[in-house]
């Protein structure tokens, strides 16, 4: 059923945008500290990052609403898509590594927020809280998987390779979006 669909779709977009998220997230300190980077430029990377995971999701509601949520989903899988070539490609400059950062915290908020009204919208108003509650519990063991798997990834595959194995599933929830957009996808309730 449509609802279903868009439940589902709405539920692996947050999945994968916190996975993505959490995973380069809570590498980025070891990785600054390792290339000799201060804490002052550690905890200034992590305060943008978490600014930009907050700072403007009443924009990102607004795009939603005005857009449509598939457009916000893809504005914010585009953002998470840039933070993690971003990091591939800069992982050797502390300037480019909170560059990264700062888009994934806007690409993160982007998703969930859109994602979030979209998943509201698909479904009944009586299931709302507990379909709300398990994909909130969906996220965070996506999240939890996410940061388990990223200190070993750090190990084999350095900062860059994290940013690139990052991407794989954000590449692909991606692809589904642009199909969705395509489609004109466009729900109404507001974000």
């Amino acid at each position: 059923d449509a609802g279903g669909g868009a439940a589902r779709y709405a539920v692996i977009s947050i999945a994968v945008s916190h996975a993505a998220m959490v995973s380069l997230m809570s590498m980025t300190p070891v990785h600054l500290h390792d290339h000799g980077a201060g804490l002052t430029v550690v905890g200034l990377t992590i305060s943008l990052h978490v600014a930009g995971m907050y700072a403007l999701s009443p924009v990102f509601g607004w795009i939603a609403d005005r857009a449509g949520h598939t457009r916000g989903i893809l504005c914010g899988q585009v953002l998470l898509l840039a933070a993690l070539l971003t990091a591939w490609q800069g992982s050797g400059s502390e300037a480019w590594v909170t560059a990264s950062l700062v888009l994934l915290g806007l690409g993160w908020s982007a998703c969930v927020v859109s994602a979030s009204a979209l998943l509201a919208g698909a479904v009944d108003i009586s299931e709302r809280a507990p379909v709300q509650g398990s994909s909130d519990l969906v996220m965070n063991l996506a999240g939890a998987l996410g940061g388990a798997l990223a200190g070993p990834a750090l190990v084999l595959l350095g900062y860059a390779g994290l940013g690139l194995a990052a991407a794989v599933p954000v590449v692909v929830v991606l692809g589904w979006t642009l199909t969705r957009a395509a489609g004109r996808d466009r729900t109404t309730v507001p974000a």
